[in-house]
């Protein structure tokens, strides 16, 4: 049984105000052909497949664009992921099954299971959608569930694992062991502990997981996620975005072939002086094809700094200044950055939060409001 497995698509997603519907769709074409080249005899999808329950109108139509290319080469197994809208996905899941595309938003009756059968026989797909502990107390009717691994455990304990040795499972969550990519996924330890114990995984061939970023197996070489399908924060930036082929034998034997994702967009951080950074990007010949972050580390941030790099890239999505911290002293106190001014830290927020780009009259008015205040301050008794 050959499986494609993929998670993380978050459709409709923007980073920093630049729209990357773009870059998936780039991402998606890939994934299309791939499947074309492969045929496999599944392909999953672990979750996050909006960026958030609400999608815009043009993340619904990619969506459903790319599911005719796929269920065109196999049947789709599909899952929600906490950033989607459980209830929303079910919409035509069971008129969606006639085309071999089988959608899974809540387990509200039950995780459901598809079988499909390859040379050897029946492998058994068990599409087991994201649940807070909160959702798996209300569905198993249990007042005992507190944690994400009492959860997950109770609902493996109700599956069918009968009629065959192969059984895949399909999740998102958290498990014990796995690399998290800071900033770029959302916190799921509402309701108590986010992890799932790996052991938890035992009765299963292959779990193809979503909700981690980075392609890597956790706690077992049994239990996978496949990674984005995109990258999504500087914290990804190093990453090599693929889809997983997963190949089960006849007697449960598991091999797994990283398929690399083409990337619409490079990504990377650029750090040093002014004068050091605007040298470099003379020769930069990918300044105009990268998402950009840039941090300058002079002292003093020169005027203008923000907009002369804005016009050396015109993907800068992130600016920072990051002061030098000052040299100890031999044999004194740890010294420290010298202290801002109120105007530095205001300029600070303003770059952090808006990139610097948030015109003269805005930041005019608030070093009005700022040096009012700090003069009102200083005149108190």
């Amino acid at each position: 049984m050959r499986i494609l497995h993929t998670a993380d698509w978050h459709l409709g997603r923007s980073f920093a105000g630049f729209d990357l519907l773009a870059a998936q769709r780039h991402a998606l074409d890939g994934l299309a052909a791939i499947a074309a080249a492969e045929q496999p005899h599944a392909i999953v999808l672990a979750g996050d497949i909006y960026d958030r329950s609400v999608p815009p109108e043009d993340a619904v139509l990619e969506f459903d664009g790319i599911l005719m290319r796929l269920a065109a080469v196999a049947p789709v197994l599909a899952i929600a992921g906490n950033h989607d809208s459980g209830g929303r996905i079910d919409f035509g899941r069971r008129l969606l099954r006639q085309a071999g595309v089988h959608i899974a938003g809540t387990s509200r009756q039950g995780v459901e299971r598809v079988d499909l059968r390859d040379e050897h026989g029946t492998v058994a797909f068990h599409l087991m959608p994201f649940a807070t502990p909160e959702d798996a107390r209300f569905e198993l009717g249990r007042n005992d569930l507190r944690t994400h691994d009492d959860a997950t455990r109770a609902r493996i304990a109700t599956l069918d694992l009968t009629g065959t040795s192969r059984h895949v499972l399909v999740g998102h969550l958290f498990v014990q062991g796995g690399r998290e990519t800071r900033d770029s996924e959302r916190d799921i330890s509402v309701g108590g502990v986010a992890t799932v114990d790996p052991a938890a995984f035992s009765p299963f061939t292959y779990t193809a997981l979503g909700h981690l970023h980075r392609p890597h197996t956790a706690g077992s070489d049994r239990v996978r996620y496949s990674g984005s399908l995109a990258r999504y924060s500087f914290a990804e930036e190093d990453h090599d975005k693929s889809v997983s082929l997963v190949e089960i034998d006849a007697a449960g034997g598991v091999a797994v072939r990283e398929i690399p994702l083409p990337q619409k967009y490079g990504m990377r951080t650029l750090r040093g002086t002014f004068d050091d950074l605007r040298i470099r990007a003379v020769a930069d010949d990918r300044r105009d094809l990268d998402l950009v972050r840039i941090v300058v580390t002079d002292p003093l941030l020169p005027p203008g700094t923000y907009d002369h790099f804005r016009k050396l890239y015109p993907r800068l999505l992130e600016f920072t200044h990051e002061r030098p911290r000052a040299a100890t002293p031999a044999g004194g106190p740890a010294d420290t950055a010298p202290r801002r001014s109120e105007r530095e830290f205001l300029d600070a927020f303003f770059a952090n939060r808006y990139s610097g780009d948030v015109g003269d009259d805005i930041r005019d008015l608030a070093h009005e409001c700022l040096d009012k205040a700090v003069r009102n301050d200083e005149e108190s008794p």
